[in-house]
């Protein structure tokens, strides 16, 4: 590793006035600080997330980074009982050197086997029949479920209600040329204004304003982004007997990486 610096939660390490080091004399001692976390996984089925929540991978990224006080940015080498880092998501042990804390042994937990690229936002306003592309840069072959937010316009015409013909009420389908027809996303009964989130990656859906009977309304396949050995280029497509709406795809495409 060569690094002297990360940042956290919006903060760097340089903001405390310390640095990544290294510990490598047999006077110093690791020791728990009292503030050790184990934390245990749950593993959901089709996701690569570990919500302390998860997938087919066994464990999740884990990666440890000695720390200790900066010289450029203080008088003392050795930290003060107030300087200790608090749990978050990492656990935590002193390294004592003499009777004193020389610094301190962290060790991250994150939610997947693999980093993410910027998260993204993609929007667009559609009429029956339209599509729109999506090409994956993940480095992992299988899919990404996106944060996707749907609105049906608020001006419709009487065309725009005899595009659901084929239904009881005005719906929206929408389809991944990645996968069969099968696994389009149909959601049924959709008024004009109404606004739908639907989060994938914990397989929830929510109406703005709510609407009762939804889980009835909602045939539960969220779309996602697929990549596979040889293609990565998912074409989406609202279907002719839907009605006219607005779409967003928020997500972070996957990224293998090391510290």
């Amino acid at each position: 590793m060569f690094a002297t610096d990360f940042e956290y939660d919006g903060l760097a390490l340089s903001d405390f006035g310390m640095m990544i080091g290294s510990f490598s004399s047999s006077d110093v001692q690791t020791v728990s600080s009292g503030a050790d976390i184990s934390f245990h996984t749950v593993r959901p089925a089709g996701s690569d997330h570990f919500h302390f929540y998860g997938t087919k991978y066994e464990e999740s990224f884990t990666a440890t980074l000695q720390l200790c006080k900066s010289p450029c940015h203080s008088d003392t080498p050795f930290l003060t009982p107030m300087e200790l880092y608090l749990n978050a998501v990492f656990s935590s042990k002193q390294i004592n050197l003499s009777g004193q804390i020389a610094g301190l042994e962290l060790t991250l937990y994150t939610d997947a086997p693999y980093a993410y690229r910027k998260e993204q936002t993609n929007t667009w306003t559609l009429e029956p029949g339209d599509r729109f592309p999506i090409y994956d840069t993940s480095d992992e072959v299988g899919y990404i479920y996106p944060l996707v937010t749907i609105s049906r316009n608020s001006q419709t015409t009487a065309m725009d209600e005899s595009s659901s013909r084929a239904t009881s009420s005005p719906q929206i389908r929408l389809s991944n040329s990645m996968e069969a027809d099968a696994f389009s996303m149909l959601l049924t009964g959709v008024k004009p204004n109404d606004t739908y989130i639907l989060d994938g990656k914990n397989k929830l859906i929510t109406a703005v304003p709510e609407r009762s009977g939804l889980a009835s309304r909602f045939n539960f396949h969220f779309p996602r982004i697929i990549n596979t050995i040889n293609q990565r280029e998912n074409i989406f497509t609202l279907s002719q007997d839907s009605v006219p709406c607005t779409i967003s795809f928020t997500y972070s495409p996957i990224i293998k990486t090391g510290i």
